[in-house]
């Protein structure tokens, strides 16, 4: 979300996003640069109004300027875009780590995004994903940036990116980070608002084992938060397989058949972790409900 739009701003908090990431980069027109650091603070209290963490997208070309803009308390993350080296994520770790001194945040609070977005930054990806404990989370080597430094068309209809988004899901397996991406899917208009695409998407990724996405438009925050939540039914399935497996293990079984479906620990294991995120995608949904209700409340109080 463009960080100088202040209608956009004012009214972030309604959309029911888990995390806002407000921008300095692309979406900021380089004659407003100055004026999009300065409106940092009150974008963090608009959106923490829905209960949204709060991200802000820095510019590689000027960490110290951006962060000593960007690092306030209710800030979560600092995202870092077209990162190349490990040198820059441990230069923005020492930014952040004294602006969190100076401004009486918990040491070590504030993440890093280190955003992959050109052919160098996919080579070195292990390095910048091991290059500071504030990255807990790592993906990506797509979009528009990475289509532009690989010099092919971004909205093609196959997987251009193929290589550089298993390469960053690989080695955040490796290392025991969080995978960031998306499972691919055709799409040849580009349309940053297409609500159905984004809905299968995310349940797509969700099923390939990812637990986050983001976007463009408002249009595409309730299909992604529907996709990335498991249905009543799978959760009714989890909880019969778990209760199964349970059985098994009381009988001295490793193993046993339900429903034409062979269950052993693997199958209860990836039962339970989806038992575990869905209780987390409902409490998730239910802060963000009351800190919007009691937001609305307040603003009808003060009218």
């Amino acid at each position: 979300m463009p960080i100088n739009n202040q209608r956009f701003v004012d009214r972030s908090w309604t959309r029911d996003c888990d995390f806002l990431n407000f921008d300095f980069e692309d979406s900021v027109p380089q004659s407003q640069k100055e004026f999009a650091r300065s409106q940092a603070q009150h974008a963090i209290v608009q959106g923490q109004k829905g209960a949204a963490e709060i991200n802000i997208r820095i510019n590689c070309s000027y960490p110290e300027a951006d962060a000593s803009a960007a690092v306030w308390p209710g800030v979560s993350q600092i995202n870092f875009p077209k990162a190349e080296t490990a040198e820059q994520i441990q230069h923005l770790d020492a930014l952040i780590t004294e602006l969190e001194r100076i401004r009486g945040i918990r040491p070590g609070t504030v993440r890093i995004g280190a955003m992959i977005e050109t052919t160098l930054g996919v080579a070195n990806s292990y390095e910048i994903a091991t290059a500071s404990p504030r990255v807990d989370a790592f993906g990506g080597g797509t979009g528009y940036d990475m289509s532009m430094d690989m010099g092919i068309e971004m909205f093609v209809g196959f997987d251009q990116f193929i290589y550089n988004r298993g390469e960053g899901e690989l080695i955040a397996l490796a290392l025991g980070l969080e995978r960031e991406g998306g499972v691919y899917m055709s799409d040849t208009t580009g349309n940053v608002g297409d609500a159905e695409l984004s809905i299968h998407r995310a349940t797509a990724s969700r099923k390939a084992g990812l637990r986050t996405g983001g976007g463009l438009h408002p249009n595409v925050v309730a299909p992604q938060n529907e996709g990335l939540t498991p249905t009543t039914e799978e959760l009714d399935d989890a909880h019969r397989i778990v209760a199964f497996f349970q059985e098994l293990d009381q009988r001295a079984e490793v193993e046993g058949e339900m429903d034409g479906r062979i269950v052993d620990k693997y199958e209860a294991a990836r039962a339970e972790e989806l038992i575990d995120w869905a209780g987390l995608c409902a409490n998730r949904d239910a802060e963000k409900a009351a800190a919007r209700e009691q937001t609305s409340a307040a603003e009808d109080g003060q009218s």
